[in-house]
């Protein structure tokens, strides 16, 4: 009852004091009910608030409001009565009542009382406490069951944190979450919520934009476009009048735009619109408008609560660490905590704490003990409340009162008697306490405090009873509340997330997301994407835990430098560099130009005009010095500049002083001294000329006792055969195949026993022997001349007295007589026509030929029909005489008509005044490479084309000047036409005397006679007659002319170096001793030597003639290439090779592409036929002074018993002899020098490159597969089981394999040698090698070769390259063997088809002749084009040459290579080709 009228008494005082102080008056009469109800209240004598003097009678818009007021007093006096009811119900003022009774049905139930809250639940009132459950006779009250869990009627239970369930009557009723309606189009849940919220911001056109930002379409950049409540919106530009009179549209703007003007700043100059960072200040971004600079600090948006610091050339701070207390602390780095009882780590700009993890204590209720982070058991904590060992309380469970006793953490609970009240009841009412007493305090009635150490109970004295309740949170209006250290309810004023705690407005970055940017506002967690700044790279790289890309940054001698940084080389002060792309690119640093000419060299620029640097040394100002190629000269440093003057000499006192060599000035010459000569002769005179003595082909001269000889030259012999004289080739004698003749002395021809040869002042002529004339027609042939004994009749011997068939005429018999043949023929009758035939099998003609006309009396008849093989290319066949068309073996043929003969395919016959002509063809070239074929007579020139006209099948034309030569367009069977040339037949011109013998006229070829040639008749047989062409002669036989060629002689010399005198047949070969020079070497006139495997050259008449072999057109199966055999030019087909190579450190890659690393100084086996031994191949290394290294030092190849050595510098020794490339060895070895590789070609289809210094390559074709053994594996396909020694056992690890397959070879005595072992030269090294290595390997990886990765994989000679470094150490070894590693890997992707261009201007150059006009080609053509090769087209060359492409130095397009300098073709030195 107290407590309601403590409700109601102030309300009507405020009403009261309010309603006074509004009207000005004391509480009239005229409102007794109030009044009535302010003095019950009360409780004492109403008395005036305000004096009644000042009390003013007025009404006040108020009063009406009191008398509503007044109605609402009376109702809540009502509900105090019921209130007071119930108070009466609860009042006690001890812990137990007389008479337990329980609430329930909202009322008080006695105890024992039954009631039913629902259909299936009964409750009983026991001990003051009302016990409920489900009735027991209801089937569907007993409970539920929901996902395998049992859930009793009436309990309410969650399945996940966003649903809330409850058992009724058998039945789960679930009801999910009460979420507002959202308006966007995407929304999200965040992790620990249950209702979705609107994702912040827009996606448009692929991009992330805020929520409120306004931006330009990137497709159309006339719209302008707003992101409102996730929508976007966009509306048309509008462009602004243009002030200019031409404006001009820029590159992603709408509207046009004035041209603007550029900016200009120092040395640099900027776009209109263009943006930078000015140097040492990368907050401060400049941008160049309408030609002036506007500068702007860089906002930084705060996406975490402790940011690092900002990187070294950026501007804006990074959550990749935390900057706390004035340090910086990498990402998951531990960071201090104010709070001793958490663990606390950086992470991603953030700061997260977990509480310490602490040991489980052997006690029940284990307590806190102030300034220790674990419970102990010292204490307890028993229901919320902390208590001390030994320490009593009282608690009051289910109406009893219990007094317990915390010990070592363990509570033990005893049941009190209740006390005595201490007030009892009266008639009156019950009698309220004063004061309430708990834990041994006092408190006031009505006072509510709070409990030491538990805040959270709310505790008040209620009638002297002390009544403690927990304190009840109201829900929070906020999303992630947070409840502070010491506070009972949560609070909005932070927010906790993901179990970190946030300041409200903080920003920070999600720990499981570390690409949504979050934001703390008033105790709700909100997060977006983060927008990622553009980067300058083309491969931005994310690291562990980062969200956005960034540029690598570059590492240089252990610094660190940003992308896109500039900063000066840490070692070389006179480099600067750029970060790019994870590499650091340095370049020397410019340097200004000196004031003076010889400045001295400073740290990085030769600017120091304190001094000179002359001639490769420094002087200080003002020295002397002498100069360092001049000594005649004496120089002086002035201020950076030289000066120099020549040297005083003294004065002479000779007439014609000299110059001694090395001296400056001229000095008195001293007496010449004489020259000694044997101990016989008197000493030579200065310059006296004498000849040494034994030597009379040598000539001295004395020069002040000096003597110098040389061989007297010879002069030019006359003669073709001169014998040797004392020094010189002389006349007087002959030299023949190898004997030497007096001159005027016969002699017999040493190989042809029926000459006789006279040697005649340094000449030889051999003639037939002299034979006295026979006396008979058919001689028969002995030994050398001729004899009557027997005949000889058309080339067939015969015995005296035999008969024999006449070979010409089946019909006739002839008889051999003491060297007479006579023959009788059968007689015919003459036939009645005019052109009669001879039958074949018939002698006699008949008219089934042609008549001879009537008025022309023809000879007697007789069977004129010759034999096919009388016929041949060095006679005219038998002839019989027609005056009108020929007839030639029983074949009519019209007069002017030519044919072949079928028996000679390669002569021709012509019919020409009765007269059969035939001889052999005699062909002319019209091209450079004319071909022929296997049923060709000449050669010819493949298509009708020629001095670029082109020719129809049939037509024929003269190539040259010369009227003799016709060129005639052929069709040929399944080919294209082609050229056939040949010179023109002449007939013989029988009888004509030299004096009617008239020459061509222009554009005619044969001579003809003025008057009528002769005829063979009776009176004329036996008869001989001198034809005009002296290479003919004719008998007059059967009444047939049968002309005969003579027989020309072979000669030694070539075709063009041969003439035919006038009024000869037979060519002469010319006499020259003219030499030739050829690549700085003379040759002598007739010398013959080898350019290359396909080119032979010779000296004739002071010309180089030049033969080429041109080869034919390869076609190779699909698992063949062509391969070159030694000495061979042209190529043969033999199985795909495999390649292995040997490089490095070194480094050796098998057949089967297994790499492996082994560093023996010894000699090993590389590769080797280990089936039918072949070949061998060995390598020596050498450690180069350096433990468990080694080098490739020399080769060995081994092929029979030819022993090969490649040293280093590309030296090259057979069977112990050095020779000189290209050598040749036939047929099994070709070594030669292409570029800086020696190749080295073996019969059994071996190759081996070596490069001079220590990278050797084995190539073998697939034939042996399989086959092989050694460092290069077996050659089976499979790299696994590479490591097999010698016995064919496979070897546990790489040292082992490379150490079984030494031999004895060694590098020679006294050279100890070291077995392989495994090492890592890199662990030896340290840190700072091993990354300095990795850096520069790390270009294998990069563009240059990035073709090549797909083919060959980079990472194995990644390794190889980082192994090498490491163990190279540092200086210019080391680029030796960063550029061999390279170099190893570059070889390998031009075997599989890929040329990589990777070398710089600083990386492994190479060096090249320039002012001989070569360049560098890094896969240069292996046959490149000389003067002796022009002619060759260039695809045809680039077939046939198999040789592998090497780097190496090359001409360039458009220039020949010729004695080691590129000439342009018309340089070329005259070399006459002749052809295949």
């Amino acid at each position: 009852m107290a407590g309601a009228r403590t409700a109601v008494l102030p309300l009507l005082m405020q009403l009261g004091s309010l309603a006074l102080a509004a009207c000005g008056g004391e509480v009239s009469r005229e409102h007794p009910r109030l009044a009535d109800i302010l003095a019950d209240q009360q409780q004492a004598p109403s008395h005036s608030l305000v004096p009644a003097e000042a009390h003013q009678q007025q009404r006040c818009p108020l009063e009406e409001r009191l008398e509503r007021l007044e109605s609402e007093v009376t109702d809540l006096r009502k509900q105090n009565r019921d209130l007071q009811a119930r108070l009466l119900r609860m009042e006690s003022c001890g812990c137990c009542s007389t008479s337990p009774q329980c609430w329930g049905l909202a009322r008080t139930c006695p105890e024992g009382a039954r009631w039913e809250p629902d259909a299936c639940m009964a409750c009983v009132c026991r001990d003051g406490t009302a016990h409920c459950g489900p009735q027991p006779n209801v089937p569907h009250c007993h409970g539920c069951n929901h996902n395998g869990q049992s859930y009793g009627h009436g309990e309410t239970f969650s399945p996940d944190s966003c649903t809330t369930c409850r058992c009724l009557a058998g039945t789960v009723q679930c009801q999910g979450p009460s979420c507002s309606e959202l308006h966007c189009l995407e929304s999200f849940t965040p992790p620990g919520e249950c209702c979705p919220i609107c994702r912040p911001g827009c996606e448009y056109e692929g991009q992330l934009h805020e929520e409120g930002a306004s931006f330009l379409s990137s497709s159309n950049p006339c719209l302008q476009c707003s992101c409102l409540r996730s929508l976007v919106q966009c509306v048309p530009v509008k462009c602004p009048p243009s002030p200019c009179p031409e404006p001009v549209p820029r590159p992603g703007h709408c509207c046009l735009v004035c041209q603007a003007p550029g900016c200009t700043e120092g040395n640099s100059h900027r776009n209109h619109g263009q943006e930078w960072t000015t140097p040492g200040d990368p907050c401060r971004i400049c941008q160049c408008l309408e030609g002036h600079i506007q500068c702007r600090q860089r906002e930084c948006a705060s996406l975490c609560p402790y940011p690092a610091r900002p990187l070294p050339g950026t501007c804006c701070p990074v959550c990749d660490g935390c900057f706390l207390n004035g340090r910086e602390h990498s990402s998951g780095e531990p960071v201090s905590s104010q709070d001793p009882c958490s663990s606390c780590r950086c992470a991603n700009g953030s700061v997260q704490c977990e509480p310490l993890p602490c040991p489980p204590a052997p006690c029940r209720y284990p307590g806190r003990i102030p300034g220790q982070c674990c419970p102990v058991c010292d204490g307890c904590k028993y229901q919320g409340h902390e208590y001390r060992s030994q320490e009593t309380f009282t608690l009051q469970e289910n109406g009893r009162c219990l007094r317990c006793l915390c010990q070592a953490g363990e509570v033990s609970c005893e049941e009190q008697d209740c006390p005595v009240a201490p007030c009892a009841w009266s008639a009156s009412g019950p009698q309220l306490c004063s004061a309430c007493v708990l834990n041994g305090e006092e408190f006031a009635e009505g006072i509510q405090w709070e409990p030491d150490g538990q805040p959270c109970t709310a505790c008040s004295c209620q009638d002297g009873v002390p009544i403690c309740r927990a304190v009840l949170c109201s829900p929070v209006p906020c999303q992630h509340p947070t409840q502070p250290p010491g506070a009972c309810c949560p609070s909005c004023e932070s927010c906790t997330y993901h179990g970190l705690v946030y300041a409200n407005g903080q920003n920070f970055t999600d720990v499981d997301s570390p690409c949504h940017s979050c934001r703390c506002e008033d105790g709700t967690v909100r997060c977006s994407l983060i927008n990622c700044p553009s980067t300058t790279c083309a491969k931005p790289q994310n690291g562990p835990g980062q969200c956005c890309p960034k540029c690598p940054d570059c590492i240089l001698e252990t610094q660190v430098f940003l992308d896109g940084e500039r900063f000066p080389h840490p070692r070389d002060p006179c480099k600067e560099c750029q970060c790019q792309e994870g590499q650091a690119h340095c370049q020397p640093r410019a340097c200004p130009s000196a004031p003076c000419a010889h400045p001295l060299p400073s740290a990085c620029c030769r600017t120091d005009c304190k001094g000179c640097a002359f001639g490769g040394k420094e002087y200080p100002n003002g020295a002397d010095f002498p100069h360092p190629t001049d000594p005649c000269r004496l120089c002086r440093c002035l201020t950076g500049n030289i000066q120099c003057l020549a040297r005083r000499c003294p004065p002479l006192s000779c007439l014609k002083p000299v110059l001694p060599p090395g001296d400056c000035c001229l000095q008195c010459r001293d007496a010449p001294a004489d020259c000694p000569r044997s101990e016989d002769m008197v000493p030579a005179r200065h310059q006296e000329h004498f000849f040494p003595s034994g030597d009379p082909c040598s000539r001295c001269l004395c020069l002040d006792g000096s003597v110098s000889c040389q061989r007297l030259p010879c002069p030019p012999v006359p003669c073709a055969h001169p014998r040797q004289g004392p020094c010189c080739p002389s006349c007087d004698g002959c030299l023949y195949q190898g004997k030497e003749f007096a001159s005027g002395e016969r002699f017999p021809a040493p190989s042809l026993p029926c000459l006789v040869c006279l040697c005649w002042e340094g000449n030889v002529n051999c003639e037939p022997k002299a034979c006295a004339p026979a006396q008979c027609p058919f001689p028969a042939r002995e030994d050398c001349c001729p004899a009557c004994d027997n005949c000889e009749y058309l080339g067939v011997p015969y015995l005296s007295s035999q008969e024999f068939p006449d070979p010409r005429e089946p019909c006739n018999l002839c008889t051999c007589l003491g060297g007479f043949v006579t023959c009788t023929r059968q007689l015919c009758e003459r036939p009645a026509c005019s052109h009669p035939r001879i039958l074949p099998e018939h002698c006699c003609p008949t008219c089934q030929g042609r008549r001879a006309p009537a008025s022309s009396p023809g000879p007697r008849w007789g069977c004129g029909m010759c034999a096919e093989d009388q016929i041949s290319d060095s006679k005219l066949t038998h002839l019989s005489v027609w005056d009108t068309g020929c007839l030639a073996h029983g074949e009519e043929h019209p007069e002017g008509s030519s044919w072949v003969p079928a028996s000679s395919p390669c002569s021709s016959c012509m019919c020409h005044m009765g007269i059969v002509t035939c001889a052999q063809i005699q062909c002319v070239s019209a091209c450079i490479w004319p071909q022929q074929g296997p049923s060709d007579c000449c050669p010819r020139c493949s298509g009708c084309e020629h001095a670029g006209r082109k020719y129809e099948p049939g037509e024929s034309f003269q190539p040259g000047t010369d009227p003799c030569e016709v060129c005639i367009c052929e069709l040929q069977p399944e080919r294209p036409p082609s050229l056939h040339c040949h010179r023109r037949q002449c007939p013989s011109l029988v009888g004509c005397p030299p004096s009617q013998l008239l020459p061509p006229g222009p554009q005619h070829c044969c001579p003809t006679c003025a008057q009528a040639l002769s005829n063979c008749t009776e009176d004329l047989l036996g008869s001989e007659l001198v034809p005009p062409d002296p290479c003919y002669t004719c008998q007059c036989q059967d009444l047939t002319w049968l002309c005969t060629h003579r027989t020309c002689p072979e000669l030694s010399c070539p075709p063009w170096e041969r003439h035919t005198p006038p009024g000869s047949c037979c060519p002469l070969c010319k006499a020259s001793t003219q030499p030739c020079m050829h690549q700085g070497r003379q040759m002598a006139s007739g010398e013959h030597w080898v350019v290359d495997a396909c080119t032979s050259c010779s000296c004739l008449a002071g010309t180089v003639h030049c033969q080429s072999q041109r080869c034919r057109k390869l076609a190779c199966g699909r698992d063949e290439v062509p391969a070159l055999s030694p000495g061979s030019c042209c190529p043969r087909c033999l199985p795909r090779p495999a390649s292995c190579m040997a490089f490095g450190d070194p480094h050796y890659r098998t057949f089967d592409g297994r790499l492996l690393h082994f560093q023996g100084s010894c000699s090993y086996v590389l590769a080797k036929d280990c089936q039918g031994e072949d070949f061998s191949v060995h390598v020596t290394n050498d450690d180069r002074g350096r433990r468990g290294v080694a080098w490739t030092q020399e080769v060995a190849v081994l092929l029979g018993t030819l022993a090969v050595k490649l040293l280093q510098g590309r030296t090259v020794m057979v069977n112990q002899h050095t020779v000189a490339l290209p050598f040749l060895q036939e047929p099994l070895l070709y070594i030669e020098l292409r570029g800086h590789t020696v190749i080295l070609h073996a019969q059994p289809g071996l190759q081996v490159l070596w490069d001079g210094q220590s990278q050797v390559e084995v190539r073998v074709p697939s034939s042996y597969r399989g086959q092989t053994c050694g460092l290069c594996g077996n050659f089976n396909g499979f790299a696994q089981d590479d490591l097999q020694g010698p016995d064919g056992r496979l070897l546990p690890t790489e040292a082992a394999f490379g150490n079984s397959w030494k031999v004895p070879e060694g590098l020679g005595p006294g050279r100890p040698c070291s077995a392989g072992r495994e090492v890592d030269p890199c662990q030896a090294a340290g840190y700072r090698a091993r990354r300095e290595a990795n850096v520069r390997c790390g270009v294998l990886k990069t563009s240059p070769f990035s073709h090549c990765h797909a083919v060959v994989p980079p990472e194995p000679f990644f390794a190889a390259c980082v192994y090498d470094l490491c163990a190279c150490g540092p200086g210019s070894s080391a680029d030796t063997c960063l550029c061999d590693a390279l170099d190893a890997y570059a070889s390998h992707c031009r075997q599989a088809g890929v040329t990589p261009v990777w070398r710089g201007p600083t990386l492994c150059v190479v060096g090249c002749p320039v002012d001989r006009g070569f360049v560098f080609d890094e896969c240069g053509p292996p046959c490149p084009r000389t003067c002796f090769n022009q002619h060759i087209p260039l695809g045809e060359l680039a077939a046939h040459c198999v040789r592998p492409c090497v780097p190496g130095c090359q001409c360039p397009a458009g220039l020949m290579e010729h004695e080691g300098h590129c000439i342009p073709p018309e340089a070329c030195p005259p070399v006459l080709l002749t052809g295949d």
